[in-house]
């Protein structure tokens, strides 16, 4: 049976006084693909942001293997060193070229020499299917090239979490199959523990084994579990997403 390793409890997320979702329980187990759903404007991103550091929740607790994550800033600081994250649209710096990027993180927080940083650029790159672009800027590459370059630099500092935001959004279907399969080698392989957030449904039904289901109108979550256990006994807002029917 696998192990939690992050544990939220009672969480309300929002901004000054504006609550997005609240009362959020629920648990990532370690090595799972985790993934936040919901319709647009749910609070997906937010919820997110949270638990990769960007933003305090207003109420509750977010534990990383038992460690409160917002309540020690030293703490905080340890978890974000093994947490990597993938911005919407790869988030990549257009004036430098992809091996640059993945060199930034590895420049902040190792004492590796200029040589030692690109050999492990290039590493990261080859990971997802990039060997031989490093040179490459991001205008030069496609859509579903930046979101892998996007996770290259998300794998910089081999983290235990992976956090994506969107990653297939935007991209053909092909593109996105091929994303979803890098994902699963990767879990496989680096053995990561990763929390995505989509609303692509052929990448949900791929990629995930387990899922919460965020309500914009209740501002809260309402089912948890893998997909195709939710697309079978979820509440029937949950079943008519994941079946892509109307309301």
């Amino acid at each position: 049976m696998k192990k939690p390793l992050i544990d939220v409890k009672n969480l309300t997320v929002g901004y000054g006084t504006k609550i997005i979702q609240k009362d959020l329980t629920f648990s990532v187990n370690e090595k799972d693909i985790f993934v936040i759903m919901g319709g647009s404007g749910c609070g997906k991103s937010s919820l997110l942001r949270v638990l990769m550091g960007l933003l305090k929740p207003m109420r509750g607790q977010v534990l990383f293997e038992g460690t409160d994550f917002w309540k020690n800033p030293q703490n905080r600081q340890e978890i974000l060193q093994s947490i990597g994250v993938m911005f919407q649209g790869g988030a990549l710096w257009t004036s430098r070229t992809l091996a640059e990027n993945i060199a930034i993180p590895i420049k902040q927080y190792t004492n590796l020499n200029d040589r030692q940083i690109y050999e492990l650029a290039r590493y990261k790159l080859s990971q997802v299917g990039l060997s031989g672009f490093e040179q490459y800027y991001p205008s030069e590459i496609s859509g579903g090239m930046r979101k892998r370059a996007g996770i290259a630099r998300a794998l910089a500092l081999d983290p235990r979490f992976v956090f994506l935001d969107e990653p297939s959004a935007g991209l053909d279907p092909v593109s996105s199959a091929k994303l979803d399969e890098l994902i699963l080698q990767l879990r496989d392989s680096l053995g990561m523990t990763i929390l995505i957030v989509t609303h692509e449904l052929a990448s949900i039904f791929t990629v995930a084994d387990n899922a919460i289901w965020l309500d914009a109108k209740t501002k809260t979550m309402l089912a948890q579990g893998s997909p195709q256990e939710l697309v079978q006994n979820g509440p029937l807002v949950v079943q008519k997403f994941l079946k892509r029917e109307a309301e």
